[in-house]
């Protein structure tokens, strides 16, 4: 009887551990751009490393959409985050001076910065962005500043308005507006530019082309969010602006998330975004 008690207090125990949160867990939120499992392929070598150099496990938290994200963020779900310079601008603006930018992201060609495009089939008679009049037009979220925002301040450039284009249903996802494009119920499409040969490994879409790219903006900064902790921030500053851009380092933990690095950045780095949502919103 005895040891039947013990066993089943043992037993007990163990579940209760693994019941337990771990214990000086940092929670870094991803925007979901992509699909989750795409994006854990690709930030799992980052937070593993950045884990290591502050001596505290880090999960990465993807929410299923961008609205999720953004309650999330609002309701101190997640300590850090990693999104686009509109919902960086919007957080800051919300939430606060402790909303930090503590790195931007670097990538290809682009640098610091990064792009919108517009997409369209093969064989389209659509040419340049003043031929969108009366088409139909599909993008990601209307806080996304490569998949909405950048298209529309372009657009808007142009001289087109509102009235000239329908716009339909946000897609929620990039892949969505590729294949929206893909099988006719759009004709144009808006989408991360970098992401579309991502994409187009990951989807049957052999009849979509980019047709010409976006006004550009700040690349994605790595933020602090209010119920980060300063230590833990100086030490996950420290330890992602180390990640050089186009080091070895850089090239083994950021391989799979196409970025080339980090620099330094601060909250008016993103002002041109602030000027680019500010125009669109009013579209």
């Amino acid at each position: 009887m005895y040891n039947l008690i013990k066993k089943s207090l043992f037993v007990s125990f163990v579940l209760l551990v693994i019941a337990l949160p771990l214990q000086g867990q940092v929670k870094v939120g991803i925007l979901p751009r992509l699909a989750p499992t795409e994006l854990t392929k690709m930030f799992t070598p980052l937070a593993e490393h950045l884990g290591k150099m502050i001596g505290q496990p880090i999960e990465l938290v993807i929410p299923k959409d961008f609205d999720t994200f953004n309650q999330m963020m609002k309701d101190g779900k997640f300590d850090y985050a990693y999104a686009n310079p509109n919902i960086y601008s919007d957080a800051r603006a919300s939430l606060g001076a402790s909303v930090e930018p503590l790195a931007i992201a670097v990538e290809g060609a682009g640098g610091k910065t990064f792009t919108g495009c517009f997409l369209v089939k093969k064989g389209s008679p659509i040419k340049k962005v003043a031929d969108f009049k009366n088409k139909k037009l599909i993008f990601v979220d209307e806080n996304s500043a490569g998949g909405y925002l950048s298209q529309i301040y372009t657009m808007m450039q142009t001289g087109l308005s509102k009235k000239d284009v329908t716009i339909l249903p946000f897609a929620k996802k990039h892949t969505n507006v590729a294949l929206a494009v893909q099988n006719g119920s759009a004709d144009i499409g808006g989408i991360r530019t970098a992401d579309f040969e991502k994409i187009k490994s990951q989807v049957n879409i052999p009849d979509v082309q980019i047709l010409s790219e976006s006004a550009g903006m700040p690349n994605w900064p790595f933020f602090s969010l209010p119920n980060s902790k300063k230590d833990i921030t100086e030490k996950i500053k420290r330890a992602i602006l180390s990640i050089k851009p186009n080091s070895p380092e850089a090239k083994s933990i950021l391989n799979e998330a196409k970025l080339s690095g980090f620099l330094p950045a601060s909250d008016a780095d993103f002002n041109i975004m602030r000027k680019i949502a500010q125009s669109a919103n009013s579209f």
